[in-house]
């Protein structure tokens, strides 16, 4: 037992270090190469704790040459176009100027029905509606509205929108992040202030933002008591 527990904290250690090295991606996200690799590394990793006759550098090399060789791929990807195209491919444009690629969809093995599906998940219930529909490198499928059905923004009426910036987790669920609080431009005091502004404490605040304009929003926990929703508040910036 302690051998199967040794055995697999190494191998997870070793697989957790190499994919934070390989940098984060998520699933859906992964190009072919790495998602090939992710596979690969699966089954290594199992052999060596399920067999203990299995050498645990039998799975150790060569999931530390894979995510070598990812690592190299990788970055010589970044340095060579020709070699990214070659590895993963290029986005292919399957609408374009609002006519269907048909041609396309059959080189790529893609029905019309699994297209239509994807364009209702982007809210294209109409490919009517679509301008530009482009299957990107990674299976995601970018669309573009036509101008006609796009929803009006303050661009298009000619009026400038304040950019509010990024919005720092303050406090959450009880818990104060002083990292966050100091790239608020915030302080201690400034936050104390806050608090006693809404005449809470720091324990009974579930979430509390400020982004970076200077906006608040300040979500109270639910009330234990009676089960209630918490009170919630929010504060526009001085120069708004």
């Amino acid at each position: 037992m302690v051998t199967v527990f040794l055995r697999t904290l190494i191998i997870y250690l070793i697989l957790i270090t190499g994919m934070r090295l390989a940098g984060k991606r998520q699933i859906g996200e992964m190009q072919v190469s790495e998602l090939v690799v992710t596979f690969m590394l699966s089954e290594l990793a199992v052999f060596p704790i399920s067999d203990k006759n299995v050498p645990v550098s039998h799975a150790v090399i060569p999931i530390v040459l894979l995510l070598s060789l990812e690592v190299i791929f990788s970055f010589v990807q970044t340095k060579s176009s020709f070699f990214k195209k070659l590895m993963d491919g290029k986005p292919t444009v399957l609408i374009k100027r609002g006519k269907l690629d048909i041609s396309t969809l059959a080189e790529n093995r893609i029905d019309i029905e699994e297209l239509l599906g994807e364009l209702r998940l982007k809210g294209a219930f109409d490919p009517a509606d679509v301008e530009y529909a482009v299957l990107e490198e990674n299976g995601k499928l970018s669309v573009l509205m036509k101008s006609s059905v796009s929803p009006i923004t303050p661009e298009t009426l000619g009026m400038k929108a304040p950019e509010k910036g990024f919005s720092h987790e303050v406090i959450t669920d009880g818990e104060v992040d002083f990292d966050s609080l100091r790239a608020a431009g915030r302080d201690r005091i400034w936050l104390d202030g806050m608090l006693e502004r809404f005449k809470t404490s720091v324990e009974d605040v579930f979430l509390l933002t400020v982004d970076d304009e200077g906006g608040v929003g300040v979500y109270l926990a639910p009330d234990k008591s009676g089960g209630k929703p918490g009170k919630q508040y929010f504060v526009k910036p001085k120069n708004k």
